[in-house]
């Protein structure tokens, strides 16, 4: 199919780029333009393309946007384009369109006669060979379809598991099935493995881990501190009291056991000296103050060791929960708290167990309790694997989104490297099997020849004669136009009710040369191809015709060319361009929403497409432009509307407008059908301005009257010519003026209708 046409030199009003990129043509396709604005240097440049004798180098870019160059005087990349125009209708059917007395269509001869005897032949000798074609290319198609939707497949997954972490890069339009091709074919080596891809997609799914607090080292210190618990609980206040003795064992023996020998008395029995009460207050005020040295030593090594067990409790409650840490830390850091407690657990045990003889002691100091076993306390918990672990996790979120590259990176590479291998085999085998193809269509294409040019042959028979009178009767009506073979058979003659019709309008010239290039499509056989697989092009199929004829003929179009896989209508015509806008409106509208919603394939090559093509100035010189249906066009249900707001456009844009080359004309239309309402008592369009110009006193708008008589001539909507306006700009203007000055009210109604600015005009 045809997207877009480029050509590389210019040519007529064909320059490069005339054709913008982003403006594709679609399978239905229809294109407005007013004479002079290069439709026919369009359809003609095409014409030559399907006849092989391309008019100048262009760029043919397909429906896939595929450009396929072509040299001058070659043929197109579409074999089976069939192209209307007026070059044609003289090549095809110059004699029977001639005039007076000329009758022959196509001329038969033995070659017709004997067609169908041969053409039996060669179907049963070639029949063979068109299956072996058929064959080859449905082989190749269901190959081609395995490489397609692998394609997809990888594609669906891409874009599945991966675009709710990256929503911007990982669409179908980033990844589009000609990418994910390439990253297949290219794709070497190894690829992650299913538990990578799997544990990739886990960490991703976790998102953005926040940062915890380090673990600090465990609590230590009292062990210093328990290397005197043993001496301090084996201590008593009367041990403390004289240890001034310790040097004189003799005299500490003896006072001990004194102390307890005189208790109760008042005389010493070693001495016979009085045991006064001051000297019992300085003996009690010693042995006080031992006891009370004993208790606060007691205390302060139990507040020590309280404050270390609450510390070791503390810091374990201050780890770090194991669910705060990215799941790949989690399992070694779980089993490095549950040590860690394990340890403060035991250390806690012996800290409680000192506590209690530390409290023993303090209440009576002179109690001696046996020292428990504290050894463990000589380590601390080992805090290595925790801090490590919490460390790693947060370098991990200073670095989240590098990692989150790296694992998004990892599923990527297992979706394209696991099916890598499978997709090179499967497109080795589609290449192998499409050179078979090609070979086997080849074959069947140089046998199917003969039987091609067999069938052209006897393309001038009765029954066709037949089928074009029932499409004339069908535009027309019954019995006003007729086609028949003449009596000797060999040729088709042209009758008007029972007399020969000679001399037929440019109207009925128009209808029966695309009856004739239409059934003449529809009985052509293209070897290999159906329908679906081509392309037609028709420009101006309405020209002349009336209302009836124009409404019939485009409902002729729609019916024939439905079945064809892309069909070009190039028109001057506004009612036939409206009769298209109306038919397709259902399809243009589903496509419209398509491409809204970013529909790749839509967007590359529509359904429908309604363009426009126009003259422009470039330099000075008139080029031809393909642009979008202006929406004036698409609003308004008359072609007035359309001129009103061109001519106004102009008018605004002064010389820089990119239609100036239509102007003149287009005003002098609009002028035509403002007066045909406002004199409609009159038949001529000069008369009726004639007229209007004269209402006015002292007739100010002559000028407009010799304007439209002597510089812009047209005949209805059938010929506008190609005008300088850059002489003649401010005659247009005074064409708009003696509008409004006639009446002022329309012309205000018709700037707000069309969105003209009223106020352009003086």
């Amino acid at each position: 199919m045809l997207r877009r046409l480029d050509i590389k030199d210019q040519w007529r009003s064909l320059d490069k780029g005339f054709w913008p990129d982003d403006l594709p043509s679609g399978s239905r396709t229809v294109v407005y333009g007013h004479n002079g604005s290069g439709k026919s240097t369009l359809s003609e440049l095409l014409l030559s393309l399907a006849e092989g004798t391309s008019a100048t180098s262009v760029a043919w870019e397909d429906e896939n946007r595929r450009r396929t160059n072509v040299s001058m005087g070659g043929a197109g990349p579409s074999t089976s384009m069939a192209v209307f125009t007026r070059k044609w209708v003289e090549t095809n059917l110059s004699a029977f369109l001639g005039g007076a007395g000329a009758s022959a269509i196509v001329t038969l001869g033995k070659e017709a006669i004997d067609a169908k005897e041969e053409e039996a032949r060669l179907v049963e000798e070639i029949g063979g060979l068109r299956d072996e074609a058929k064959e080859a290319a449905k082989q190749r198609r269901v190959a081609d379809d395995k490489v397609g939707k692998l394609a997809r497949e990888v594609q669906d997954r891409i874009v599945f598991e991966l675009r709710e972490f990256d929503y911007k890069r990982f669409t179908k339009h980033r990844y589009s099935v000609t990418k994910v091709q390439e990253e297949l074919r290219k794709y070497k080596g190894d690829f992650p493995n299913d538990n990578a891809h799997a544990d990739a997609l886990k960490r991703l799914g976790e998102g953005a881990p926040s940062a915890v607090r380090e673990v600090t080292a465990p609590p230590a210190g009292v062990v210093n501190d328990l290397t005197s618990l043993a001496g301090l609980l084996a201590e008593t206040p009367t041990r403390v009291a004289i240890q001034a003795l310790e040097r004189n064992p003799s005299a500490q023996t003896w006072v001990e056991r004194g102390v307890a020998l005189h208790e109760g008395l008042d005389h010493c029995l070693f001495c016979a000296g009085e045991i006064d009460s001051d000297r019992r207050d300085q003996l009690a005020r010693h042995f006080d103050e031992s006891w009370l040295q004993i208790r606060g030593r007691a205390r302060a090594m139990l507040t020590a060791v309280n404050g270390e067990r609450q510390a070791l409790a503390d810091w374990h409650a201050a780890l770090p929960a194991t669910t705060s840490l990215a799941s790949d830390l989690q399992a070694v850091y779980e089993g490095a708290a549950q040590q860690a407690k394990t340890d403060v657990d035991d250390r806690v045990a012996a800290l409680a167990t000192i506590e209690t003889v530390l409290d023993a002691k303090a209440a009576d100091p002179s109690a001696t309790p046996e020292a428990p076993d504290w050894s463990v306390l000589g380590t601390t918990p080992s805090a290595t694997v925790l801090t490590q672990a919490v460390a790693e996790h947060n370098n991990q979120v200073r670095r989240h989104a590098e990692a989150t590259a790296e694992r998004m990176q990892i599923v990527l590479d297992h979706l394209v490297g696991s099916q890598s291998e499978a997709f090179r085999r499967l497109e080795e085998q589609a290449k192998e099997l499409a050179a078979q193809s090609e070979t086997a269509e080849r074959s069947a294409e140089l046998a199917d020849r003969r039987l091609d040019e067999v069938r052209q042959s006897r393309f001038t028979t009765k029954d066709m004669a037949d089928t074009l009178t029932r499409d004339l009767a069908r535009v027309y009506g019954k019995d006003h136009l007729s086609v028949a073979v003449t009596p000797d058979g060999k040729s088709y003659a042209c009758r008007r009710g029972d007399k020969p019709g000679t001399d037929l309008s440019d109207g009925e010239r128009t209808t029966l040369s695309l009856l004739y290039f239409l059934r003449k499509l529809e009985d052509e056989q293209v070897p290999g191809l159906d329908q679906a697989q081509r392309i037609v092009v028709i420009d101006d199929p309405s020209s002349s015709l009336d209302r009836e004829a124009l409404f019939a003929t485009h409902q002729w179009l729609i019916d024939t060319l439905k079945g064809f896989g892309q069909y070009i209508v190039l028109t001057h015509d506004f009612s036939l361009l409206r009769l298209f806008i109306k038919s397709h409106k259902n399809a243009w509208g589903r496509s419209m929403m398509q491409i809204k919603k970013g529909d790749v394939e839509e967007v590359r090559f529509p359904k429908v497409s309604f363009l426009e093509m126009y003259a422009a100035a470039v330099d000075g010189e008139r080029r031809s432009r393909v642009g979008k249906l202006p929406r004036v066009l698409l609003n308004n249900t008359s072609e007035y509307g359309y001129l009103f707001s061109m001519v106004m456009a102009g008018i605004t844009d002064s010389e820089d407008h990119e239609r100036l080359f239509l102007l003149p004309n287009a005003a002098r239309r609009v002028l035509e059908v403002f007066a045909s309402y406002k004199a409609p008592h009159r038949t001529d369009f000069l008369q009726q301005l004639e007229i209007l110009v004269e209402a006015q006193e002292g007739e100010p708008y002559r000028d407009v009257y010799d304007f439209c008589n002597r510089f812009s001539h047209g005949e209805g909507s059938e010929s506008i010519d190609v005008l300088d306006a850059r002489a003649v700009h401010g005659q247009i203007r005074r064409c708009m003026e003696f509008l409004r000055a006639i009446d002022s009210q329309h012309f205000e109604r018709m700037c707000s209708a069309t969105g003209a600015d009223p106020t352009m005009l003086p």
